[in-house]
């Protein structure tokens, strides 16, 4: 019975070590900005699918972009957030919020350990108001690496 009440504490200060062990490595977080454009065409629906190394990228949190139709967080699948890729879409409710051109639809924060991440994006579909596809360009861009220690302070 004794060696029960162990197993927490136990657990404990293997997670504990584990985390240590991560900070030792010299885990980064920083972001990757997902960027599309549709031209001249208004975007009211996306999809993409974001390639990564799971070894040594970590998807921590997803949020939304800079315009007013596209600021809410994406949907995407939580598999996505411990796989080799992550599948991310959002649509505007209103078709007033469909806008034309370049803008940041999506944010994704990472936890990279062992240099530089190396993401991969790739346009599944993207639709106008109505419904009807159009041709949509994407990219994404990491943000300044921030280290574990920079993040506490």
């Amino acid at each position: 019975m004794r060696h029960l009440c162990l197993l927490p504490g136990l657990s404990l200060l293997i997670l504990l070590f584990t985390a240590g062990a991560a900070e030792r490595e010299g885990a980064v977080f920083c972001a990757a900005d997902i960027h599309v454009d549709s031209g001249a065409e208004r975007l009211a629906a996306y999809q993409v699918e974001i390639t990564y190394d799971a070894a040594t990228v970590k998807i921590v949190g997803v949020e939304g972009g800079e315009t007013e139709g596209f600021r809410d967080a994406p949907r995407f699948d939580e598999r996505g957030m411990k796989g080799v890729r992550i599948i991310v879409a959002s649509f505007v409710t209103d078709d007033a919020l469909a806008a034309a051109g370049q803008h940041r639809v999506a944010r994704l924060h990472l936890r990279v350990e062992g240099g530089t991440p190396k993401l991969g994006v790739r346009v599944m579909t993207a639709c106008k108001p109505g419904g009807k596809r159009i041709r949509l360009e994407a990219t994404i861009s990491r943000t300044q690496p921030e280290t574990e220690q920079e993040k506490g302070a």
